[in-house]
């Protein structure tokens, strides 16, 4: 670093695919001079990260094992060195060991199962600081904030929230390539678990820029509860906690028929319902309906809903019996890892491509 002299030898053109199970890619580039290596270090040769590494070192050693098997030289910690500058310039400061271009953080939080996409809906009203403005993806399962039109944060960072499951079945087809029946069933299995506990991701990308703002880059010398204190998370954090996120849960007229047993099929509750439906919005339904033996079944059926048909509704004395219940969404932090979960790997196996 700092003679700049170059070993040829080493020299990888562009970036370099490591392959490993489950299409995982780790890509490596390297001048002669310096080492680059990008990928996701709790995502290479596994399935998933739902769960994935809590400290730097374990990922460090993931790329250090794919270096070791290419001949180049490990990322190691370092220590900072002062290079004298010229007469009217400052002292350079350099670092002999790794340093970071792009760091994501990752939590995972339970709001319960039925309660997803109302909690993304609640989410997606708070806005961040510097302009980031909240998007709800049409799909209703991802929200994200970005200070600019083509979305994907800025070239500071990047924030996102996304229902796991429906993230898990997006990618269900390039996660099980290659996967044999046993992996099958397990991603199967975790995909129901995320499911069944209502997991929202929280997904922070620290980049270049900001890591060098704030003096996060130093690999050995930063520590992760430094990015997780950052306010980048911490803002959010305090942002949802004064968020109250209340949801009704809404029913039909046909669900409820089917539900108390007045009707035997549902094309029979939606009949009912269409009849029920003329009655509330059409203000002369029982001057042109004729009676006959169908109008009073639809009655009877009614009935039973609390709803009369025969007199003309009032929409101040009829009670549509419309709300199922209210709730109101609870989020937790989920630190539960099932006894069946593969957790993360330092060493997959690897395949080098030509």
């Amino acid at each position: 670093m700092q003679t700049g002299e170059t070993d040829d030898a080493l020299k990888i053109k562009g970036k370099f695919p490591v392959m490993s199970s489950y299409s995982t890619t780790i890509r490596v580039h390297c001048n002669g001079q310096r080492v680059f290596v990008e990928g996701n270090p709790s995502r290479f040769g596994r399935m998933d990260n739902l769960i994935g590494f809590d400290n730097f070192d374990d990922c460090i050693a993931v790329y250090n094992n794919v270096l070791r098997e290419l001949g180049l030289p490990a990322f190691t910690t370092g220590r900072f060195e002062y290079l004298q500058g010229g007469a009217d310039e400052e002292a350079k400061k350099i670092y002999t060991g790794c340093n970071f271009a792009h760091v994501d953080i990752t939590k995972n939080h339970t709001v319960g199962q039925h309660n997803v996409y109302q909690y993304l809906r609640a989410l997606s009203t708070l806005s961040l600081p510097n302009g980031k403005h909240p998007y709800l993806y049409p799909n209703g399962a991802t929200v994200d904030w970005s200070s600019s039109k083509s979305g994907r944060g800025s070239s500071w960072d990047y924030s996102k929230v996304y229902i796991k499951h429906v993230d898990l079945l997006d990618k269900l087809k390039s996660n099980t390539k290659g996967a044999t029946a046993d992996d099958e069933l397990y991603y199967q299995r975790l995909i129901e678990h995320c499911q069944h506990a209502g997991l929202i991701r929280e997904e922070h990308s620290f980049k270049s820029k900001k890591l060098i703002r704030y003096d996060l880059q130093y690999y050995g010398y930063v520590t992760l509860d430094r990015l997780v204190n950052h306010k980048t998370l911490t803002t959010l954090e305090k942002l949802t906690n004064t968020l109250e996120v209340a949801t009704m849960d809404y029913t039909t007229i046909a669900d409820q028929l089917l539900a108390k047993g007045v009707c035997g099929s549902r094309q029979s509750a939606n009949a009912t319902q269409s009849i029920a439906l003329s009655w509330i919005h059409n203000p002369h339904f029982n001057e042109q309906t004729p009676r006959n033996s169908q109008f009073y079944v639809h009655k009877k059926r009614l009935l039973a809903l609390g709803l009369d048909i025969s007199i003309p509704f009032r929409t101040d004395r009829n009670v549509l019996p419309m709300i199922r219940n209210q709730r109101e969404i609870i989020r937790a932090d989920h630190a539960y890892q099932p006894s069946w979960y593969r957790g993360p790997i330092t060493n997959p196996v690897l395949r080098l491509t030509a």
